[in-house]
């Protein structure tokens, strides 16, 4: 009975107080790596400004390798999907997977138009 409550604490503890996932992205994020074929870089000279900012309606903008992109993004449980819009972002993506939204470390996997697939990790923009 004692591990029953103590258990029921824990989890009713870890709730309250753990932000949601949507709260942690409803920021402005900075590009910190690039994750390619299991290595991380540093960013190259077009990503050096790269970032993405997400609003809490849903949206978000920003800038990948240089160029402006934008779409929309929802939370569905304990997953997070980003869509960007092609026909208003200059950056070529063909997909992207969240890979990661915690407290201080976004990471987006995505496919540029070259068919390159690398993870971008992300940082909080203070």
């Amino acid at each position: 009975m004692k591990k029953s409550i103590l258990v029921l604490l824990v989890l009713f503890s870890t709730v309250v107080f753990s932000q949601s996932k949507k709260e942690i992205l409803a920021q402005k994020w900075k590009l910190d790596k690039v994750e390619e074929f299991s290595q991380q870089y540093s960013p190259m000279d077009n990503q050096k400004n790269d970032w993405l900012t997400f609003t809490s309606d849903g949206k978000f903008k920003g800038i990948i390798e240089s160029n402006h992109v934008e779409g929309t993004w929802s939370v569905n449980g304990s997953k997070v999907v980003v869509s960007v819009n092609k026909k208003l972002s200059k950056t070529k993506i063909n997909w992207t997977k969240v890979k990661a939204v915690e407290k201080g470390k976004f990471a987006l996997e995505y496919q540029n138009g070259d068919l390159i697939t690398a993870t971008m990790l992300f940082i909080p923009n203070k």
